[in-house]
């Protein structure tokens, strides 16, 4: 970290803090009352090579809320998987045992500036944004790790990350720009391990983002920096919801090499009830032994905002080929 970043925060976050303190203690302050959420994402799953298995998708828990005082504003949010726990026996674990997995533990600062995140754990706006397009899957998502393993290892952004700094513009004729920072390991020197930066236009039935991350070489001891970035564009239609998103991935760390990553997909509404979508996938890489391709697809039944019952197969040139069954319940 450089001397005027140093000075910047030294002066601002005593600023931020003495805020806090004044609101905390005011009588004006307003905690609204709690919203509580809840999403069991339950079913059955066959993994090739692997027996069949039923699953815990996705079982989260969590608590938002916003507190106002004397013009501050704070929205909280905090949502741990408990997925993990509930399978563990088929990772080798302990029934009941694992770690439970935090997914959100954030705070969110609304200002006439934008919005300021102070994020210990988040899911990755990067992720959100930049790859909605083509992530219309219950268990086959498009992103590389998650706390239920899944098949789809195509794409380099991970769904999550940890120790984030953010600040978000304020929209306008619906563009967004965000900058993020990220410090992943405390005993490198160096504050800052990973940059992020995307420009989002999201208006009407339209959107197209671009995004860049920078993570530094030493997270690695690595020669370079990685750098991946990625371009995004989607578009509504009556019944038809058309998306893509192209990644690529220069000095990446240990033996994946440098690849590119296509996505292409589509959900068709069938009526209020049915839907169905598809998706290819495609990586590239300098290492041909690297090269994917896969395809997914999905047949979805809605029953009010709440409940749904999905079934998903996925075939992979390298990645595990997939059939997966579920039914989501969300409160």
């Amino acid at each position: 970290m450089n001397k005027k970043t140093k000075i910047s925060l030294s002066v601002s976050i005593p600023l931020l803090l003495s805020q806090i303190t004044v609101a905390a203690e005011s009588p004006d302050t307003i905690i609204n009352k709690p919203k509580f959420t809840l999403l069991a994402s339950f079913g059955v799953l066959n993994v090739e090579e692997k027996d069949f298995d039923p699953e815990a998708f996705k079982t989260e828990i969590g608590v938002s809320g916003i507190v106002t005082s004397d013009g501050l504003k704070i929205i909280y949010n905090v949502k741990a998987d408990l997925s993990d726990a509930i399978n563990s026996r088929d990772t080798g674990g302990t029934d009941g045992e694992a770690d439970i997995h935090v997914k959100e533990a954030n705070m969110i600062f609304p200002t006439s500036y934008g919005n300021f995140v102070l994020s210990p754990r988040s899911t990755s706006g990067q992720y959100r944004d930049l790859y909605a397009n083509v992530n219309y899957f219950e268990y086959n998502a498009a992103h590389s790790g998650m706390s239920s393993p899944s098949g789809n290892t195509l794409f380099g952004q991970a769904s999550e990350g940890s120790d984030v700094v953010a600040w978000s513009s304020p929209k306008f004729y619906g563009i967004k720009f965000v900058a993020a920072m990220l410090s992943v390991k405390e005993d490198n020197e160096n504050d800052f391990d990973v940059k992020s930066f995307r420009a989002i236009y999201n208006q009407g039935e339209f959107n197209f983002g671009v995004g860049h991350v920078i993570a530094s070489k030493t997270l690695t001891s690595a020669s370079e920096d990685y750098k991946r970035s990625a371009i995004t564009a989607g578009y509504k239609f009556e019944k038809l919801d058309l998306g893509t998103t192209y990644e690529i991935n220069t000095d990446t760390f240990g033996s994946s090499g440098d690849y590119n990553t296509l996505g292409v997909a589509a959900r068709y509404y069938i009526n209020n009830s049915y839907s169905v979508a598809a998706a290819l996938y495609q990586k590239d890489s300098d290492i041909d032994n690297n090269d994917d391709e896969g395809t997914v697809f999905q047949v979805k039944k809605q029953l009010g905002k709440n409940l749904s019952f999905w079934a998903e197969a996925a075939n992979y040139d390298i990645a595990a080929d997939n059939v997966a069954l579920g039914i989501n319940l969300s409160y």
